[in-house]
């Protein structure tokens, strides 16, 4: 029974002579636990202000939090003495890391794709954008998948390390977009008048920028017809309307100066030439047999 009470009587002294590093871990476990929550509300609200970051305020914010919390546990197992198990667990997480990396190759992918994406930044949400075959508007932008709307409101999530692998097209980096069309004139319509006209036409319509210049060029020499092409400059960032709606504005505005100056114009002229029978004739005198 004594044997009992001097082993108690020792483990209370071990006890007590390790607890003010207990205490000393708890605290530091605690405080880093608590900065690592304030730390990520202030990025949060740093990132906020800017546009480059805020499609993945959620992950960056997740990531500066758990960050220093991991470092904070690491810390109280060292305060403690246990700094075997410390270096065992980042090892052990080391491990672990190649084995998930082996095992889900692909999340692996797309959450380092996302990681490079969410810092190099090519698009931003409601950007438009064009991957492979797929072409739509920024919708969300995860760190597995980029949430995309293509034109027939279709939603698409396309895995991050696809996007990183790809050639990748964004249309609205800067807000300039360059719509085009061509249109058929007739041969016997003077080209340059055409030019001109074109040009004022598309000038004038709301929304196209006076800088860069609205160019018309010979696009070719059909069978039937001379071929146009209308280049114009629009900023989707402070237009009215989108590309569509504007391209048919230019379009309808073409349409109205050409057929005030009475040109002959379609997708295919021959269809708006006039075909002239050749009249009937009558020769005197001729009697035909009989």
């Amino acid at each position: 029974m004594e044997f009992v009470f001097e082993s108690l009587r020792a483990d209370w002294q071990a006890f007590l002579s390790f607890s003010p590093r207990l205490i000393y871990a708890i605290v530091l476990l605690w405080i880093f636990w608590i900065a690592g929550s304030i730390v990520g509300k202030l990025i949060g609200r740093v990132l906020r202000r800017g546009e480059r970051f805020r499609a993945n305020l959620g992950f960056l914010q997740r990531l500066a939090t758990w960050v220093l919390r991991f470092a904070g546990v690491l810390m109280a197992l060292g305060v403690m003495g246990f700094k075997g198990v410390a270096a065992s667990l980042l090892a052990t997480g080391g491990v672990v890391a190649i084995v998930l990396g082996f095992a889900f190759k692909e999340i692996g992918e797309n959450l380092l794709a996302g990681i490079f994406l969410a810092f190099s930044r090519p698009f931003e949400l409601g950007d438009l954008i064009k991957t492979g075959n797929l072409t739509g508007t920024v919708k969300a932008i995860d760190i597995r998948s980029v949430h995309i709307r293509t034109a027939d409101a279709c939603d698409v999530f396309v895995p991050n390390a696809q996007i990183f692998r790809q050639e990748l097209y964004n249309y609205t980096r800067d807000g300039l977009r360059r719509p085009d069309f061509t249109i058929g004139v007739a041969y016997h319509d003077e080209p340059e008048q055409v030019i001109a006209l074109l040009e004022r036409a598309t000038r004038g319509v709301a929304d196209v920028l006076a800088e860069p210049q609205a160019i018309v060029s010979i696009q070719s020499f059909a069978t039937s017809y001379v071929e146009y092409r209308v280049f114009f400059w629009m900023d989707t960032h402070h237009s009215t309307r989108n590309i569509t709606a504007l391209t048919n504005d230019v379009m309808v505005s073409c349409w109205r100066e050409l057929r005030e100056a009475g040109m002959t114009f379609s997708t295919d002229v021959t269809t708006a030439l006039d075909i002239c029978s050749v009249p009937a004739f009558s020769i005197e005198g001729f009697q035909p047999e009989t």
